[in-house]
């Protein structure tokens, strides 16, 4: 059978250098690298009853990852301790949406999937065995058939009757199930601690920070009460903090900040996975060295430095077909060769920059990467604010700079320097930055 996955052609059973998030997994605790503090930190917050915890930080920086490996081994040591303790890692994270109906709909939706996957566990700690099939079969049905609780509660001798709903939001929402779920974990941790820890995560993708609130609004008022679960917040820098106002600030917590890998971790990390999913003779297109190299030139975001080791790989095998490879230290040499022809692409693609407009460029980068539109003038040294929003357009056309909306102010902008324009401010210093 043909084979259109290159990793096998390094001798690896899966991409090493993968932008995936890390599950809540046996392979996820074996992949997470570091973190040992911020690991204590989030399991603490996330089992103390009281407020919401909540987590922020950059993009890229690997925020859900270490929350889905927290909570796994906050699982496993239930597991193991059998004391009628359970935390249980949802089985999905859940992203907003501005519904609010189908935002509380899918929420139960996979508390209800992560109960199904963990059924046997609550026997296995001590607490009330779990008959989840009549849930089952009607959460997958073409309709919902109204629920009567009565004295039973789903999974505890519960009967259906009543009308049929649509399976849609308020349909699922109208049918009671809701309310049974509710009931099936109150009854399910009744003797014991614990819950299914639900991540709401990338709260900035609903935008300004108006729709955050909205969102943690809903969160608090429909879906945060409800027995035996335990949500967790995580956004990008400063998405939860600013959404975060005075109404709210006894639900949420103030936020945990995650801040990016080191380099030492980071090459830790590439190891790991380089020794999980490679063969003995397996060779890493980029060696843990050189990912460090790479994820210095790239402003140490590490989903972006995992996108370009992937790119690089497939460069690699390209000129190579034969699968003799260089020498680890000779493929270092080339990686920098390869960076330093995509930066001269991406040079060459920018046309005639003015030197006013890249003396503005590296200011920016030396200055963390990111500036709002009205810093332009009283922080570049620009005269007007034309001519920084006229220099801001040039480095945008050459995908150096990306205007985005400013979260607290959908009529401002926020200019964020991009992969590209990293890998442009090390190559004009000679990647000397770099090394």
């Amino acid at each position: 059978m043909a084979s259109y996955d290159i990793w096998s052609s390094f001798g690896f059973s899966d991409n090493p250098y993968s932008q995936e998030t890390l599950p809540a997994s046996d392979l996820g605790d074996r992949l997470l690298a570091g973190r040992k503090s911020q690991i204590a930190i989030a399991q603490r917050l996330v089992g103390t009853r009281g407020s919401t915890p909540t987590f922020e930080g950059p993009v890229g920086a690997g925020k859900t990852s270490l929350l889905n490996v927290a909570v796994y081994r906050m699982y496993a040591q239930s597991m193991q301790d059998e004391d009628r303790t359970l935390w249980l890692p949802a089985a999905e994270t859940i992203q907003p949406r501005l519904d609010a109906d189908e935002f509380e709909a899918e929420a139960y939706r996979i508390i209800l999937q992560t109960l199904i996957r963990h059924k046997d566990d609550f026997f296995r700690v001590g607490l009330t065995e779990l008959d989840l099939s009549q849930l089952s079969t009607w959460l997958t049905a073409p309709e919902y058939q109204s629920w009567s609780a009565g004295a039973g509660a789903l999974g505890f001798s519960g009967n259906a009757g009543g009308g049929r709903e649509p399976n849609t939001s308020d349909g699922f929402l109208r049918s009671g199930f809701p309310a049974a779920i509710r009931d099936l974990l109150h009854r399910a941790y009744a003797n014991g601690s614990g819950g299914v820890v639900l991540i709401l995560d990338n709260l900035e993708i609903v935008g300004q920070v108006s729709a955050a609130r909205n969102q943690l609004d809903v969160l608090r008022d429909r879906v945060l009460n409800v027995p035996g679960v335990r949500w967790v917040l995580c956004g990008s820098r400063g998405t939860v903090s600013r959404a975060r106002i005075q109404r709210l600030s006894g639900v949420f917590q103030a936020p945990q900040t995650i801040e990016p890998l080191s380099e030492d971790e980071v090459v830790n990390a590439v190891s790991l996975r380089i020794q999980e999913y490679g063969s003995a003779a397996a060779i890493a297109p980029l060696t843990p060295s050189a990912f460090r190299f790479l994820y210095r030139v790239l402003n140490r975001n590490l989903r972006d430095s995992m996108n370009w080791a992937q790119s690089f790989s497939h460069w690699i095998l390209a000129q190579y077909p034969d699968l003799v490879f260089p020498s680890d230290a000779d493929r270092e040499d080339l990686l920098q060769a390869w960076l330093t022809e995509q930066a001269e692409n991406s040079v060459r693609s920018a046309g005639q920059i003015q030197n006013r407009v890249w003396q503005f460029f590296d200011s920016l980068c030396e200055h963390g990467g990111s500036t709002p539109s009205s810093a332009l003038e009283g922080d570049y040294g620009f005269e007007h604010q034309q001519q920084g929003t006229n220099a801001v357009t040039q480095l945008a056309n050459a995908n150096l700079v990306v205007r985005e909306t400013d979260p607290e102010d959908g009529t401002r902008t926020i200019n964020n320097v991009t992969a590209d324009g990293w890998l442009v401010y090390f190559y004009r210093s000679d990647f000397s930055a770099a090394n």
